[in-house]
C-alpha cells in the first residue's frame, strides 16, 4: 500500500438521528384509519379532501409498485387503485392489508393529479411511510465491511443506483451526509429497485468527523475521485473499508480528501476523464467483492427470465 496519509484520531459524538421528511400523503381521511379496521371493510374512496399534490411522497406504475410491495409491503401507508382495477390488483392489495397499510378506491382523475401531468400510474399508487435510518452508532458498532459513505449526492435517482449496486456488491451499510445529499425518498426508492430493504441506512452530521470515528474503529477510509493518487487496483481489498463518494459534477469535497487515508482513482481508457458517480460506485464496489473473494448470491429467476 502507498501513499497512505498519516491519521489523526479526534474525539467523535455521533449526530443524533434525524427523521425523513412525511413520506405520504396528508389527510386525516386518507390516512386516519386504524389498520385493523381497515380488514374488515371495503377500500375507502378517495375524495376531494383527501387528495394531495406532493408527487415527492409517493410511487406510481404497475411495475416501481410491485417491486416495493415484493420487497416491503410494510413500508407502503397508503395503497391507492383506480375504481374498477381491484380485482387485477388483489395481490398487492392482500400484501399491503396484512402489513398493515390501507387501501383507497380513487377516481381516474385523482390518480392523474398523484402522478402529475407526466406521469403514468397505470391504476396504481403508493403513498409510502415514513422511513427510519439506523443510528450511526449501531453501524460503528456492528462494524459492516464494506461500507460506503455518500456525501453531496442530491439526485435521488442517482442515490438509489448507488443503493442497488452497493447491495448488489455485498455491502450491508450506507452513511449518508445529512447536509448536501438526499435523503431516502420515494424516488430514491424506486430507483434502487428494492435494494434499500437489504441496506442499513444511518445518516451523518459532520462527513470529517464520522471518517475519523471510522478510522477509530479500525476502517482505512479511501475516497474515490479521478485526480487520485493510488489507482484502484492497487487498493489493498484485504483490509476494513470504507469507501467516500462525492458530489455529481464536484465530485468529493476538499475536506474529505485531506481526511481519508487514501484518495483513489478508477483509470480511464478512454478520452471522457470520469465515471457518473454511481457508475463509478458500482465499479469500485464490484471490483473490491471480487478481489476479497465474495461468494456470488443465486438469483430466482422471474417468469420473463429476468433475475430478481
Amino acid at each position: 500500500m502507498r501513499n497512505r496519509r498519516p491519521r489523526h484520531h479526534r474525539s467523535h459524538s455521533s449526530p443524533p438521528q434525524s427523521a425523513l421528511p412525511p413520506g405520504a400523503p396528508h389527510g386525516k381521511t386518507a390516512l386516519g384509519v386504524h389498520p385493523h379496521r381497515q380488514h374488515q371493510g371495503q377500500p375507502r374512496q378517495h375524495g376531494r379532501q383527501e387528495e394531495h399534490g406532493s408527487r415527492g411522497e409517493i410511487i406510481f406504475g404497475v411495475e416501481p409498485v410491485r417491486e416495493l410491495i415484493a420487497a416491503s409491503p410494510g413500508s407502503i401507508r397508503t395503497l391507492y387503485i383506480k375504481a374498477g382495477m381491484l380485482g387485477r390488483f388483489s395481490g398487492e392489495i392482500d400484501a399491503v392489508r396484512e402489513s398493515g397499510g390501507q387501501i383507497v378506491s380513487a377516481g381516474d382523475d385523482a390518480m392523474g393529479r398523484m402522478a402529475g401531468s407526466e406521469g403514468r400510474h397505470q391504476g396504481i399508487v403508493a403513498a409510502i411511510r415514513e422511513y427510519t435510518y439506523v443510528p450511526l452508532e449501531d453501524v460503528l458498532e456492528q462494524k459492516p465491511d464494506p461500507l460506503i459513505l455518500i456525501d453531496g449526492v442530491t439526485d435521488p435517482r442517482n442515490l438509489g443506483a448507488i443503493l442497488r449496486s452497493a447491495e448488489c456488491a455485498g455491502v450491508r451499510a450506507v452513511i449518508l451526509a445529512r447536509d448536501r445529499t438526499s435523503p431516502i425518498t420515494p424516488a430514491a426508492v424506486k430507483a434502487s429497485a428494492g435494494a434499500w430493504v437489504h441496506l442499513k441506512v444511518a445518516r451523518c452530521g459532520n462527513v470529517a468527523q464520522t471518517l475519523e470515528a471510522l478510522k477509530a474503529e479500525g476502517y482505512w477510509t479511501a475516497a474515490l475521485a479521478p485526480d487520485g493518487e493510488v489507482s484502484l487496483y492497487e487498493l489493498d481489498a484485504s483490509r476494513r473499508l470504507a469507501l467516500v463518494v462525492g458530489a455529481e459534477g464536484k465530485g468529493v469535497r476538499d475536506l474529505v480528501k485531506k481526511t481519508v487515508d487514501f484518495v483513489v482513482n478508477i483509470p480511464m481508457y478512454g478520452r471522457v476523464a470520469s465515471l457518473n458517480v454511481s457508475v463509478a460506485s458500482a465499479v469500485a464496489l464490484f471490483d473490491l467483492a471480487r478481489r476479497r473473494g465474495f461468494e456470488p448470491v443465486k438469483q430466482e429467476a422471474y417468469p420473463n427470465g429476468e433475475v430478481s
